[in-house]
């Protein structure tokens, strides 16, 4: 399947879409380039969804913790000072999932989206098997960068 990348102002639009309505946070494209999710040092999130069917790749959200913490305190309703971990780590997941369904929707053919999973930590350096593209587009909310990366994967034969 020809891998066409997904114009940066849709992915946009979804994410603002979803932050506005599930947590009446306000987000917008970044424009400086968004790093590498690597090269951050501090404690970050990664948030997963995978796409399997006609396309084949993933759908992820880099973050640093603090704007998880804020996003749980807003889904949830509740202050900051009361988000557990893991209220974070499954407001991340549920990001993920709706994000990814987002983008699963726009792309072509048909596809089903794995449940998501999450990591945490320092330093992280998440990495997909055959990726032939990925394409990162930067957002910023609360005045903290954060980006979605979509990463392409070569079909497995069968």
């Amino acid at each position: 399947m020809d891998i066409q990348p997904i114009e940066p102002s849709h992915v946009v639009e979804l994410v603002q879409a979803i932050f506005d309505n599930m947590l009446q946070m306000p987000c917008e494209p970044n424009d400086s380039s968004p790093q590498s999710e690597a090269s951050f040092t501090e404690d970050r999130l990664v948030g997963c969804v995978q796409i399997q069917g006609d396309w084949v790749g993933a759908v992820e959200i880099h973050t640093p913790l603090e704007l998880g913490r804020k996003a749980a305190s807003a889904m949830l309703m509740v202050p900051d000072e009361d988000v557990s971990m893991e209220d974070v780590q499954d407001t991340i997941a549920e990001l993920s999932n709706m994000v990814g369904g987002s983008i699963k929707a726009i792309l072509p053919g048909q596809s089903t989206l794995s449940l998501p999973s999450v990591a945490s930590g320092a330093g992280l350096d998440f990495k997909l098997a055959n990726v032939v593209h990925t394409q990162s587009v930067g957002l910023r909310s609360n005045d903290t960068d954060f980006s979605i990366a979509i990463r392409h994967q070569e079909p497995q034969p069968q």
